[in-house]
């Protein structure tokens, strides 16, 4: 499979005093579910926003489909990527529905208005999320996980070749949490990909096919989630004892040592 977007030796600091992210690469290829995982500071959200193009690395690269992405503008970004972050608010009194359908505007000429098409991927969006009966309401004035569907289903309405997601299960509850992986498997089966970012391991481990896990700005290991859900793995990443078994599925479970 070609890659959809892939990171090239990637460096990063905030501080020049403490590197971030030091000489760390990964790929996203069509189709693939990837997600990353590491303790908290690993660069986790900071890798998003390098990989979507919000911040440039102090060296290397990344590359979406064959493209320096810093070559690109945010609209031909937006017409292949499309991103959910974790936290979202507006200044402005927008309702679900024009939240959802503002997932269009990349695909739309300037100043033009929404087609039939472009209503009927809105309409798809708002239902995959169960948000019909709130695309009326104010998006600010909604619950933490109404907002994160919102956000979701703007994306899913953006039609995007690659979907990024950072914490998208953190405010959902299980219902809903379960759905959204089962909708991001299906976008996967239509060849998109899909890279989401995760403290959930388990959740990831069933879902993913595979799993990026981060150790101090690097790249510890990128495998099957069996290969990467490993006692001495887990215990350089975060610092933990644990024992892994596996659950009628197959899924490696995580059991902390008291």
């Amino acid at each position: 499979m070609a890659n959809v977007i892939q990171a090239v030796n990637l460096q990063f600091a905030y501080n020049p005093d403490k590197p971030l992210l030091t000489d760390l690469s990964l790929n996203v290829e069509q189709g693939d579910f990837l997600g990353l995982i590491g303790p908290n500071g690993s660069g986790k959200t900071t890798i998003l926003k390098l990989l979507s193009g919000f911040l440039r690395p102090s060296f290397g690269r990344v590359i979406l489909k064959d493209q320096d992405i810093s070559t690109l503008n945010s609209r031909d970004r937006a017409r292949i990527l499309a991103i959910v972050p974790q936290l979202v608010m507006t200044p402005m009194p927008y309702t679900v529905r024009q939240i959802v359908e503002m997932g269009r505007t990349a695909r739309l000429a300037l100043f033009a208005p929404l087609a039939y098409d472009d209503h009927e991927f809105v309409e798809q969006a708002l239902n995959d999320m169960d948000l019909q009966s709130l695309q009326n309401s104010h998006f600010n004035e909604l619950s933490g996980g109404e907002r994160q569907r919102t956000i979701i289903a703007a994306a899913l309405a953006q039609d995007p070749e690659l979907l990024l997601l950072d914490e998208p299960t953190a405010s959902l509850d299980l219902g809903h949490k379960i759905k959204l992986m089962r909708i991001l498997k299906k976008l996967q089966s239509r060849g998109i990909a899909i890279m989401v970012i995760s403290h959930d391991i388990e959740l990831m481990a069933r879902y993913c096919d595979r799993l990026t896990l981060l150790c101090k700005g690097k790249v510890l290991i990128s495998a099957p989630a069996s290969e990467v859900i490993q006692p001495h793995l887990i215990k350089q990443a975060y610092d933990c004892d644990v024992e892994v078994s596996k659950d009628l599925n197959n899924t490696p479970q995580i059991i902390p040592v008291l």
